[in-house]
């Protein structure tokens, strides 16, 4: 099976070729890479580029499908029972759910030829955190050998001493923002003063944005920590993996160690789920007849679909026995965009029922109409469902004709909801997504005009009742102006 991967080459002129390098340009390779013919970075040979937070295990997945071999990752010490655990985020706030190991379990069964992996680690700032951190990396590298491709980062320096001295790659992440505005001089103090503690700590190497990367570069590029070059690590979140430019762009960084920079697949939105109807209680998904559920608890009654001529559009009529669904897997393209970054759409007239657009058998996520006429969203993370009822819904009008175009955003760490085109509700999640079950049903069902049961045959519940003229999921974040831009 062919595999992508990306060769970058910063040597003379940098000039492309196909040698063991940073990953960048996509090439067809017939060799599959593996432990044997994998050819390992070595730090400071050439530059290494890497993709920006792929904290998020959906993200990762899509980085390497990409052909991306080189990552960067958040960690944070949290506790569990009282005690220290790494766990994968920014900080508890933004924590995916996952601990490090797991992250790193998942990473190595679905990549375990990776080349690079940038660790950031928000609080080595304690002996407690720093015996945490220690303990696991050394865990990890007796279980997978990962010593000489991974980075430990953190702003506390003196806790960088004891993994330098162990010969792991480290890195300073200095307060790179003290450098902006100043005069040559005073940027040239700054960065002694930052060298001295870096000699003194034993720490080789020092990490910045590349906003001031002409800064470190002039007053590190031949600096040494014990007869040790420097080692330049920077990131640019401006510049992504797909430009048809990235080239040029990165040039003036090939004296960087490593460069991190975005991988927009999770942001960028794409449309994944667009049911829209036709004639005759047809429903279809960008071409593609969607099943139908025609019988439902003894009553047979088929979807009635006919034309609005306000929206230009069929609009299908949900009387409360019946629905349309949509099979799908927790691989597939809906399930990556459920349990990624994702935009929800709908453009409906309620007039009663419960869940108009929704798979939430015990999980998952959806819109739902409360018993005192407001329009809620649900989202199951960290088993339990995280957006509060009293605070993300919205009041609506029920059996008044009144259409509504409802948008929810999720970008991992916010929840948006949109109403009309104007934005409702906004409240800060984080957590690893869960799943509807499916114990007894042979798929998962995406739900529009009700929600499924976890049956063998296919069977409606929370039904819904009014119009509904289309609904809507995409991979990835609609923009503010997006969500206008539709009504």
């Amino acid at each position: 099976m062919k595999k992508q991967s990306f060769i970058l080459s910063m040597v003379l002129g940098f000039i492309l070729f196909s040698s063991c390098s940073s990953d960048l340009l996509n090439v067809n390779n017939e060799v599959p890479l593996t432990k044997s013919n994998f050819c390992p970075y070595a730090l400071g040979d050439e530059m290494i580029l890497g993709a920006h937070k792929c904290n998020d295990i959906v993200k990762l997945r899509d980085a390497i499908d990409y052909g991306i071999t080189n990552f960067e990752v958040d960690i944070h010490v949290s506790r569990e029972n009282g005690n220290p655990v790494l766990m994968i985020g920014h900080e508890l706030e933004t924590s995916t759910g996952k601990t490090f190991e797991e992250y790193m379990d998942d990473l190595l069964q679905m990549k375990p030829d990776f080349n690079f992996l940038w660790l950031d680690f928000k609080d080595l700032s304690t002996d407690e955190n720093e015996k945490i951190i220690r303990e696991t990396l050394y865990r990890l590298d007796s279980k997978y050998d990962i010593k000489d491709r991974v980075l430990v980062e953190s702003r506390y320096i003196t806790h960088l001493t004891s993994f330098a001295n162990d010969g792991w790659n480290v890195s300073f992440y200095s307060t790179w923002n003290s450098l902006v505005g100043k005069t040559e001089q005073q940027q040239r103090e700054i960065c002694e003063n930052w060298l001295q503690s870096m000699q003194e700590n034993n720490v080789d190497g020092i990490s910045f944005d590349s906003d001031v990367y002409e800064a470190i570069k002039a007053n590190f590029e031949n600096a040494q920590v014990n007869n040790r070059p420097v080692k330049q690590y920077a990131w640019n979140y401006r510049i992504y993996y797909n430009e048809p430019d990235i080239q040029e762009k990165i040039k003036k960084y090939s004296h960087l160690a490593v460069l991190i920079i975005g991988f927009p697949n999770e942001e960028i939105p794409k449309l994944v789920l667009d049911v829209q109807f036709a004639d005759s209680g047809v429903a279809t998904n960008k071409g593609k007849v969607l099943s139908s559920l025609p019988v439902v608890q003894g009553t047979t009654n088929a979807i009635v679909t006919r034309w609005n001529t306000l929206y230009a559009k069929y609009e299908a009529v949900f009387d409360g026995t019946n629905f349309f669904y949509v099979p799908y897997t927790k691989e597939d393209a809906i399930g990556n965009a459920m349990q990624g970054m994702f935009s929800m759409e709908i453009l409906f007239s309620p007039d009663g029922g419960v869940n108009p657009f929704s798979s939430m058998e015990s999980g998952g996520l959806g819109y739902e109409m409360t018993s005192d006429n407001k329009l809620a969203f649900y989202y199951r993370a960290n088993n339990k469902w995280v957006l509060p009822n009293n605070n993300f819904q919205i009041p609506i009008q029920v059996g008044q004709n009144a259409y509504y175009h409802a948008v929810v955003i999720y970008n991992k760490t916010t929840f948006r909801m949109y109403l009309n085109g104007n934005k409702v509700k906004e409240m800060k999640v984080s957590g690893s997504f869960n799943f509807p079950q499916k114990n007894q049903a042979p798929d998962y069902l995406m739900g529009i005009g009700g929600d499924y049961r976890d049956v063998v045959i296919p069977s409606i519940q929370n039904s819904f009742i009014g119009k509904i003229v289309y609904a809507r999921l995409y991979k990835g974040v609609l923009s503010e102006s997006d969500v206008k831009k539709m009504n």
